[in-house]
């Protein structure tokens, strides 16, 4: 998948400021983040690859340029803060769910253990908190309470996800809550912290925050179709039907679940059953179109995107700061 023009700019300024930040971690540490991150293979040999796309930190500069106050150079510890707060997720996340391929190679807890994975996972938190505590910006602890919010509404999101793990009665508000608190807020996060840390005003900070709210709700959306409908290279090397025989309560699902009926009940059935072949899963996978949650899911992320856009667009930016913002914006599209 080719990046667009604003993330392939972004990482230029982004990823050498990692790299110096991520250096503080211990070796031990390091050894295991600089392979999640696809610096370095499993036997700590240099490796050029990027795994990230850099969603994330690039946001938060676009924030700050678009708060036209400090320089854009002031929020990149907000980048690394926010990009560090990811990847401590997916640390966590993998370990949690099991998952055993992230960005088309085997997961850090595979390779390094749960134990050290986890610890890693922490550390990057951490770290984020304290690159935060040492910027420049006179609301630098503004930023860190913003940046201590967000995860502990991550932490809630998690909760929820795996509460709802294996659940036939999940309803889509209940997958909506969990997909605003465990994904959303971080993209809001990322939205505002640039411009937190710039200094803006409060139209422009409300602007920002409705635009990253409302495209993680679009974000995850997608995912929810990739983790049934994705091939293993937009998905990481997870192959089709992976949510389903994860048995999670995705989008797709709940929606599908909510319309009742025949179809509803069948697809109940395959998500409980005890021994899932290929041919259940790939069942339950026509069930969930056939019962709309595929439609359904697929139209709220574009409602989502356009009204991402709406918010941002509301705003007076310069041209090439708004085009970045719908650069993103696009990515959250099924069909992206």
């Amino acid at each position: 998948m080719k990046l667009p023009p604003v993330l392939e700019s972004a990482g230029a300024r982004i990823v050498p400021a990692l790299r110096s930040t991520f250096a503080e971690l211990s070796p031990e540490i390091r050894a295991v983040v600089d392979y999640h991150m696809g610096w370095r293979d499993a036997q700590g040999n240099a490796v050029e690859k990027q795994s990230s796309k850099g969603v994330r930190p690039a946001l938060a500069l676009l924030a700050a340029a678009a708060a036209d106050n400090l320089p854009v150079e002031t929020a990149i510890p907000g980048a690394v803060a926010v990009e560090a707060m990811h990847n401590c997720a997916f640390l966590l996340d993998d370990v949690m769910d099991g998952d055993r391929f992230r960005r088309q190679r085997e997961t850090a807890w595979v390779v390094f253990g749960e134990g050290m994975s986890t610890l890693s996972g922490a550390s990057l938190f951490t770290l984020g908190s304290s690159t935060l505590a040492r910027s420049d910006s006179p609301n630098r602890h503004a930023a860190v309470s913003l940046y201590h919010d967000t995860f502990a509404t991550m932490l809630a999101g998690q909760a929820i996800d795996l509460q709802m793990e294996g659940a036939t009665d999940v309803s889509v508000d209940r997958c909506l809550q969990m997909t605003e608190w465990k994904t959303a807020s971080l993209m809001r996060c990322a939205t505002t912290m640039g411009a937190v840390l710039a200094c803006a005003p409060d139209e422009v900070l409300a602007a920002l925050r409705t635009y990253g709210e409302t495209l993680g709700v679009a974000f995850q959306a997608r995912d929810d179709l990739l983790g049934i409908w994705g091939q293993p290279h937009q998905t990481g090397g997870r192959p089709p039907g992976f949510d389903l025989r994860a048995r999670k309560a995705t989008l797709p699902v709940a929606f599908a679940l909510e319309e009742r009926g025949a179809v509803a009940d069948e697809l109940r059935q395959l998500l409980v059953a005890q021994e899932q072949s290929d041919e259940d899963i790939a069942r339950a996978a026509k069930l969930v179109e056939s019962g709309g949650g595929r439609a359904r899911t697929a139209e709220l992320a574009e409602t989502k995107v356009d009204e991402a856009l709406t918010a941002v667009r509301a705003l007076n930016l310069p041209t090439d700061i708004r085009t970045g913002f719908e650069e993103i914006a696009e990515m959250g599209r099924p069909d992206y």
